[in-house]
């Protein structure tokens, strides 16, 4: 068995430590917020933002749909497709798909073991 028995227990673990802002908000934090604890995690996961090209969807409208279009055609030049949006429908799984597939139950939760 892994650090979380199950991904309701994954998820709970990942509730705490969303939106630091926020939880940070009208606090007087002793050190402001900035990209040392991001740039330590990636560290710790081995970099995996420079192990394949990347291209990264920004704007205010319109960006899942983008995002899914890329998805689509570069699937269907034979390539391997990451893709990471926010927020999510229904599971939280539908942030994270392959090849436009979501991440299942079992992978999410040793994703976030890992991280954790």
């Amino acid at each position: 068995m892994g650090l979380f028995p199950s991904l309701g227990d994954a998820l709970a673990w990942l509730d705490g430590h969303q939106n630091m802002e926020r939880m940070l908000a009208g606090s007087r934090a002793e050190r402001v917020p900035d990209l040392s604890r991001m740039r330590a995690l990636v560290s710790a996961l081995a970099d995996p933002q420079a192990a394949a090209p990347v291209i990264h969807v920004t704007g205010t409208n319109g960006k899942t749909s983008t995002a899914r279009c890329l998805t689509s055609l570069l699937t269907a030049k034979g390539l391997r497709v990451g893709t990471f949006t926010s927020p999510h429908l229904t599971l939280i799984n539908e942030r994270i798909a392959t090849d436009g597939e979501p991440i299942d139950d079992a992978a999410l939760c040793s994703v976030l073991e890992r991280v954790a």
